[in-house]
């Protein structure tokens, strides 16, 4: 991995990123966001934004208070007190690495270097961030330094985040400092809420300082501050030595206090002083950790952090002549891995399962309006939303296949009965269902009750056992459930990545995917939010007719369930579920049969078009990805004329219904099936066989209406639109007995609709690209048409979401409020930009994707534009349209976003090909088909990891292309600890084949010829 590295960093564009939150596997993560202003760190804490250590504030706010509220450093030689890391100063350093965060300055009027260097602390009991000051003497002279170090305001545990903005002078009310003889302790006497019930806790926040020389703890910034609230002038240390400071009486209570030390030392050469802030559960569990800690603790655990993140980048670890392009596969795996988890394998009475580690909903300090959350344990594992955690697992296979079909029976569960899914994917929870008899009472009352395994081993080492022994004991004695909760809306487009999983699944093991597709039975979620009927959402308003109101909230529900039978919860074969998905969707087509409505109060991958639904809204992008998974259904049904499969019995009816109305292709009757099939949903639940030929006869009406929709689709210019709108021509007016109604609204059946297609998009031409492009001419013609449209920056060389959108209603969305090259709004928004470079790649236009990512990769950015590393993503680049040029180029919103997932998809294609496994006469076959430039090989070789723990390493000195006609494999070379093979030919097959799947090999070499 690189360093990113900023010279006078305080003068350059404000920038906001994180530390990656990962403490290992028996750790307490910490969430730590920095800026490029101050001392860096803008805020930190365990958990969420409840447990802030010191306040979380936006990052706008964030670059003004972080060089007065966050660290601070003063030092004083010879009288002379200078404050570190100001603004006005020169020789200043930034070093983002993708472990650690580091500031330096040279001092001129002192002739010295400081050093800071942040981390969290892993792989401890304790979660906490580590500071560490380093200073070296430039002279041969050795100084009397005295200093004061440390944050000037740090809150203690128990301060709600809402209450901290809205009531944080009562707050100090409950504020209060303890000392101890290792640490300072503070926490709230009582909890804050205005209730009968009050409680009092024994954790808290705590900091403590390691040094040579004796430190002296300042909580009361009027030590060093005096009456200066401004924190601007340290009065106290002006007048005072460090010894007198340290005589000061402090106050404890009625004031957010400080987390400071006064020192002094006399410097040599080299002098560290160690810090470390954090949470505890108790204040004798904090004393017993920190009372042995020395330097050398911190220095080994500074390492330690390096090699725990290194642990998880090293599974893509590639070796190129793009030194810059490597290093960003790692780091996009590192951020993929925090938004998806990084799989580990447990076994369990339902068999292996796949437990996910370190995965968060993205939140950071641009991105405000999301709660994140860390679990504050060992094996931790955080929330995250469906389309996020899915597509930030579709490569898993590639990293661990031993993963299987676990996140395909985890995200195929989750789909309804009516094609929605719920938002919230809250991970995975395990019941015990072993002998409790003999096991520790302080386990059993955790194991009584759905768990996790961070929850067991943070058990074990109370009790004194094995954090990760327990774990995998307890676990092989229980089942497991995925849990997910309705969250809000229902967005069309989360089906679509569905189809990533079985695309990644049948390159590592198409040799079961027929098992998976035709045996494996999983149940149907049941969420209490139903899509009301056109009846009673399409309505009247201002003499305009809209679609609002569309779902209705059962709250006398269940939040989350599974849908029933007589004999508890009711499965089908996945096949069966994706075939209701199909068929569901297939319903939804618009009146014109080229688009999918947005029908349920949310639209597509595009939040922000969130006034679309109202319109009668339907997506093109979602129709290219119905296709896709029709394909699928039609090329994996039952082979056997014989076999039938079970479904739901008004699935079964509705499908017979619309038999009876000409292949459905009458929108009025299609969509009257499908709610009469969704009121049938409410009431008690059978399955019924569906013979075969019934799916094949449905197979071939949902492929010839889908394949003429797609012709439409093509006459409508040479680029798709991706948004369609409908106008209300005719309607009749719904009678209502407005004396029932609380309040009443007129709601019409609407005869007849008119088209009115939106400004293009980029969303439709990347997955037409990925998915319909059957000929490279017609993948050339759609980017020819793209690139030179409006949606392509002429100036900065990127993709816009969009065209000008100027001559749009603001009824289409908050993405016509914004600015235009701000946020969703005609910027680059790099997933999409990164869909559309992927989309070009899975076409077979492989030179123009490797010109486009020269300038559309951030790793070949120039990172003075850039504003931020490039070896991070961002959300979305400002583009030449927004009206403030200083910002044209420059990346906002850090890092987590679904473009590490086609960055890593990106890197599966290149390296390895489409399939590297294939069933060829019965039998499974092996080979890597790589589609890489001349230019990358060094030295005549490219290496990467598969599967995590195999080296492959490709040969090949031709001039041409891998991916030219005239390039080939000519041989494999297989190599372990025993043994080295060399067998000739493009695959290899058999027995061996299965060995590489079962990772018996340590290194692949593949040989490459022609190409000259």
């Amino acid at each position: 991995m690189k360093t990113y590295r900023v010279e006078n960093y305080q003068k350059q564009k404000p920038f906001s990123g994180f530390l990656p939150g990962i403490s290992g596997t028996l750790g307490i993560p910490m969430w730590v966001f920095y800026v490029n202003r101050g001392q860096g760190i803008a805020t930190f804490g365990v958990r969420d934004k409840n447990g802030s250590l010191m306040e979380f504030y936006p990052a706008n706010l964030s670059y003004t208070y972080t060089a007065i509220n966050g660290f601070r450093t003063f030092i004083k030689v010879n009288g002379v007190v200078k404050e570190l890391f100001l603004e006005s100063d020169l020789h200043q350093t930034l070093e983002v690495d993708a472990h650690q965060f580091k500031i330096s300055q040279y001092i001129e009027a002192f002739n010295l270097d400081v050093t800071i260097t942040y981390a969290t602390l892993p792989n401890s009991h304790i979660g906490g961030l580590i500071r560490k000051v380093a200073f070296v003497n430039r002279d041969n002279k050795p100084k009397t330094i005295e200093l004061i170090d440390g944050l000037m305001q740090m809150l203690p545990s128990g301060v709600d985040h809402g209450a901290s903005k809205s009531i944080s002078n009562l707050l100090q009310s409950w504020m209060q400092v303890d000392e101890y003889p290792s640490c300072i302790f503070l926490k709230l006497r009582a909890s804050t809420a205005d209730s009968s019930e009050v409680n009092v806790s024994e954790d808290g926040h705590f900091y403590h300082y390691t040094s040579n020389a004796k430190v002296h703890y300042i909580y009361d910034y009027k030590v060093i501050f005096a009456q200066d609230t401004s924190f601007t002038t340290p009065y106290g240390f002006v007048k005072h030595s460090v010894e007198a400071l340290s005589k000061v009486t402090q106050t404890a209570v009625n004031q957010v206090p400080s987390g400071m030390i006064a020192t002094s030392f006399v410097l040599s050469k080299n002098e560290e002083i160690y810090g470390l802030f954090g949470y505890g559960s108790k204040p004798s569990q904090i004393e017993s950790f920190l009372k042995d800690l020395d330097g050398d603790f911190f220095e080994k655990k500074l390492e330690e952090n390096k090699l725990t993140i290194e642990n998880i980048t090293k599974v893509v670890k590639t070796k190129t002549s793009e030194p810059m392009f490597d290093a960003y596969l790692e780091q996009c795996q590192l951020d993929n891995v925090l938004r998806g988890g990084f799989p580990i394998i447990y076994q369990t009475k339902l068999g292996p399962i796949a437990y996910h580690l370190f995965s968060r909903k993205h939140g950071d300090l641009e991105r405000d309006y999301n709660f994140f959350s860390l679990e504050p344990a060992y094996l931790s594992q955080g929330n995250g939303a469906f389309r996020d955690v899915l597509q930030n697992r579709r490569s898993d296979l590639f990293i661990e296949p031993l993963v299987q079909d676990v996140t395909i029976r985890q995200f195929v569960s989750f789909l309804q009965a009516d094609g929605y899914n719920p938002l919230s994917i809250e991970g995975i929870k395990f019941t015990f269902a072993g002998n409790k008899s003999e096991l520790d009472p302080l386990l059993v009352k955790v194991i009584s009750k759905p768990f996790t395994p961070g929850e067991v081993a943070m058990v074990a080492e109370k009790i004194k056992l094995n954090p990760l022994v327990l774990v995998e004991k307890i676990l092989k004695e229980s089942t497991y459930e995925f849990i997910a909760t309705f969250g809000e809306g229902y967005w069309q487009d989360h089906f679509t990545y569905i189809m990533d999983l079985f695309d990644t699944y049948s390159s590592v093991y198409p040799d079961l995917l027929t098992k998976v597709l035709h045996q494996t039975k999983v149940p149907y979620f049941k969420s209490p939010v139903f899509i009301k009927p056109r009846a009673e959402k399409y309505v009247l308003t201002n003499n305009k007719v809209r679609q609002y109101n569309a779902i209705h909230h059962d709250h006398h529900l269940p939040p989350r369930g599974w849908l029933l039978d007589k004999e508890g919860v009711l499965q089908t074969t996945i096949y069966a579920k994706l075939l209701t998905l199909a068929v569901n969707k297939f319903s939804q087509l618009d009146p014109d049969a080229i688009g999918l409505m947005y029908e349920a109060e949310k639209p597509g991958w595009n939040d922000a078009m969130n006034g679309i639904s109202g319109l009668f809204g339907s997506g093109v992008s979602e129709l290219f990805e119905l296709q896709r998974l029709v394909t699928f259904l039609t090329n994996n049904i039952p082979t056997d004329g014989s076999s039938v499969i079970d479904a739901l019995i008004p699935f079964v009816q509705t499908l017979i219904s619309i038999d009876h109305q000409g292949t459905m292709k009458d929108w009025d009757a299609r969509v009257t099936a499908l709610e009469m099939y969704r009121e049938m949903l409410k009431g008690p639940l059978l399955t019924k066989t569906l013979e075969t030929k019934t799916i094949q006869s449905l197979m071939q009406v949902m492929n010839d209406v889908l394949a003429a929709s797609i012709k439409k689709i093509e006459t409508l210019g040479p680029i798709p639109p991706t948004y369609i709108t409908y106008l209300a021509e005719t309607y009749d007016v719904i009678p209502q007995d407005k004396k029932e109604v609380e309040h009443p609204r007129t709601f019409v059946n609407v005869k007849s609709f008119k088209r009115l297609p939106l400004p293009n998009f980029l969303e439709a031409p990347a997955r037409y690209l990925a998915n319909i492009a059957t000929t490279e001419t017609k993948a050339t013609s759609l980017y020819n048409a793209v690139h030179h449209s409006a949606l392509f920056d002429q100036k900065l060389n990127l993709y816009k979401t969009s065209i000008p959108l100027d001559e749009q209603s603001m009824e289409i969305g908050r993405i016509r409020a914004f600015t235009p090259g701000w946020l969703e709004r005609e910027s680059d928004f790099l997933h999409m930009s990164y869909k559309f470079l992927l989309g070009l790649f899975k076409a077979g236009l492989y030179d123009v994707f490797f010109k486009e990512i020269k300038h559309g990769f951030t790793c070949f950015m120039d990172p003075l534009v850039y504003g931020r590393s490039p070896l991070e993503n961002s959300s979305f680049i400002a583009t030449s349209n927004n009206p403030d040029a200083s910002k044209h180029g420059q990346g906002f919103f850090a890092r987590l976003s679904g473009s590490t997932a086609e960055v890593l998809s990106v890197w599966r294609y290149m390296f390895f090909g489409q399939h590297i496994f294939n069933v060829v006469n019965n039998e499974l076959t092996f080979a890597i088909q790589p589609k890489i430039p001349s230019s990358y090989f060094l030295n005549g070789v490219v290496e990467t990891q598969l599967f995590s723990d195999i080296k492959v390493i490709i040969h090949y000195s031709g001039n041409k292309p891998t991916y030219d006609a005239s390039v080939f494999v000519d041989a494999y070379e297989l190599k372990n600890e025993l043994t080295s093979i060399r067998l000739p030919g493009k695959m290899m097959t058999g027995r061996v084949a299965e060995e590489i799947r079962q990772k018996k090999f340590s290194e692949i070499h593949v040989y490459m010829k022609g190409g000259t």
